[in-house]
């Protein structure tokens, strides 16, 4: 296992398929920070890993395991957070090299040789990475990072120019705010959040957004939406957890944009966990799978 550095040693090279040294203990590339509506924390990211993980019994969908067990196959995902997909990934096929990148700071400090992870904004600077380069790009838990517009014009068009033609292809997995079985509270709250996203132009139905624009590109083919809602208790307890932090993270901005005080805010919070138990209620996840359509 190797370390991931806060700086390259000064002389290394690797045929990486971007411009930064590498070691041959992986790599930590720190670049500018962008602020997200939601914050960041380590504890969060692992039980999301958990949560999907038990959701989908998989880390993906996506017809590549063939590719990826090769040898040489090239893998990205957008929105590594503490690495766990990367990681599992990069062990799984030890033949494949795998990337993460992630505007947080939450990398391992020990990873497989296969795996580098890059501490980049993605808006500012675009991906690091020439123009066909990966086999496979996965990104996750994407919402409420960029807007529409920045949807539209910069991330889908910036994934679309680092996947291989014909063969490459794009996972996107989200967590929407959409239910099976909800409170009052519950039901209540996330009326108020999709307003509150709509006027930041954020669409709330992300996985549709994304969608859409995988369509309107005429860059794409064999896309398929899946989703799925978590069944078992103590997934549905995460779910739980993290439609509160998502609402507390909020609290300040989604008081005042409600009109309530910060307290009452809270209040209809803590009742909206309770619904989750009470209603045995489940966050809708879905996958938005792609393959980039050949040159001609």
């Amino acid at each position: 296992m190797g370390n991931c550095l806060d700086k390259p040693q000064e002389g290394e090279t690797d045929s990486s398929p971007c411009s930064i040294a590498t070691s041959s203990t992986g790599t930590y590339n720190e670049q500018h920070s962008m602020t997200y509506l939601i914050n960041a924390d380590n504890d969060r990211f692992s039980k999301l890993h958990t949560l999907f993980k038990c959701t989908w019994q998989a880390n993906f969908l996506a017809p590549v395991h063939k590719q990826l067990g090769l040898g040489n196959a090239r893998v990205l995902e957008l929105g590594c957070q503490t690495g766990e997909w990367v990681l599992e990934v990069s062990e799984k096929y030890p033949l494949a090299k795998v990337w993460g990148i992630d505007t947080s700071n939450y990398f391992p400090s020990s990873i497989p040789l296969n795996s580098t992870f890059l501490h980049h904004n993605i808006i500012l600077n675009g991906l690091p990475f020439a123009d066909n380069t990966f086999d496979f790009v996965h990104a996750r838990c994407l919402a409420f990072t960029f807007t529409d517009i920045e949807w539209e014009q910069k991330i889908i068009k910036e994934l679309l120019r680092v996947l291989k033609p014909g063969t490459g292809w794009l996972s996107l997995l989200e967590i929407n705010l959409f239910y099976k079985i909800e409170g009052q509270n519950t039901a209540k709250l996330t009326e108020y959040m999709k307003l509150f996203l709509n006027e930041k132009k954020m669409n709330p139905d992300i996985a549709s957004l994304q969608e859409h624009l995988l369509r309107a590109s005429n860059q794409f083919t064999d896309i398929q939406v899946h989703e799925r809602f978590p069944t078992l208790d103590h997934m549905n307890d995460i779910a739980a957890e993290e439609f509160a932090r998502r609402m507390y993270a909020l609290s300040k901005e989604l008081s005042e944009f409600i009109g309530i005080d910060n307290e009452e805010y809270k209040s209809l919070v803590k009742s909206s966990v309770k619904e989750f138990n009470i209603y045995k209620t489940s966050i809708r996840q879905t996958r938005v799978i792609a393959r980039k359509i050949s040159l001609n």
